[in-house]
């Protein structure tokens, strides 16, 4: 017999297992008041921001490549699955996908 069970703790017992899910979330609750506010943080990347969309951006080789990247992929795909649809529906969820991020962080 393993009697490594029956000594545990009663704290870990069922019958204690409210109360130190309050407690968890109370010192959850309490930690959290120490995170420092970092929302107001400074953009360091703020003087590089026009560069970066210039290397990143929809009219950039990285675009393009990522592109021609998927549309090969997709080739392959279909080509070795024999299923088109979704070959072809996934380069196109692809660049809706790429479309979207790329509004998103400010790329677009």
């Amino acid at each position: 017999m393993n009697t490594l069970a029956f000594s545990a703790p009663s704290i870990f017992m069922a019958k204690n297992k409210n109360i130190i899910m309050t407690a968890l979330l109370a010192l959850f609750a309490v930690a959290m008041t120490f995170v420092p506010d970092l929302a107001y943080a400074a953009d360091m990347f703020a003087e590089g921001k026009q560069e970066i969309i210039d290397s990143t951006g929809k009219d950039s080789t990285l675009w393009f490549s990522m592109t021609a990247v998927g549309l090969a992929f997709a080739l392959v795909l279909g080509f070795t699955t024999k299923n088109w649809f979704a070959a072809i529906g996934g380069f196109f969820i692809g660049m809706i996908f790429m479309n979207v991020a790329a509004g998103f962080i400010g790329l677009a």
